[in-house]
C-alpha cells in the first residue's frame, strides 16, 4: 500500500491531510437552511442598477462644477457655526433644474445640535434648524 493511502486508512493518524479531509466532509454534510430558518435568503440584484450610483453622480456633479467640494462647505460651516461637524449628506435634486443641497449637522460646544441646509452650488447657507 502506498504511503499516501495509509494516511487516510489509519483513524488515529493526526496528519494535516486527515484534518483537512475531515473538515471537507463536515462542510459537505452541513444542512442547507430551511425556508423558516433565521438565515436570510440571498438578495437578487437588479442588473440595470449601477453600482455606486450616488457616488458616481456626486463625482460627476463636482467635476462639472454644479457643486463645490466638501472642503469648501466645511470651511464655510466652521466660519459661521463653530463646533464639530457630525454628519454631512449630499441631497440630490428630484428634478433636473433644481440645485443640490448639503445637509450638515453641527454639534456646538454647549451641546446643542444644529442642522444646516447649504446650497451645494455656491456654498450659501439656506436654512438652520436648532437653537442658534
Amino acid at each position: 500500500m502506498a504511503t499516501g493511502a495509509t494516511a487516510f486508512a489509519d483513524p488515529q493518524n493526526k496528519s494535516p491531510e486527515r484534518k483537512a479531509f475531515k473538515r471537507y466532509i463536515a462542510f459537505q454534510e452541513k444542512k442547507q437552511p430551511t425556508r423558516d430558518s433565521l438565515v436570510r435568503p440571498a438578495t437578487r440584484t437588479d442588473p440595470n442598477r449601477r453600482p455606486y450610483y450616488r457616488q458616481n453622480t456626486a463625482r460627476d456633479a463636482l467635476k462639472s462644477g454644479r457643486i463645490v467640494s466638501l472642503g469648501v462647505i466645511r470651511k464655510r460651516v466652521k466660519q459661521s457655526f463653530p463646533g464639530k461637524i457630525v454628519d454631512v449628506r449630499l441631497l440630490e435634486p428630484k428634478r433636473n433644474n433644481t440645485p443640490y443641497f448639503y445637509k450638515v449637522k453641527v454639534l456646538r460646544k454647549d451641546g446643542k445640535l444644529l442642522e444646516l441646509k447649504i446650497n451645494a452650488g455656491n456654498a450659501k447657507i439656506v436654512g438652520v434648524k436648532g437653537n442658534k
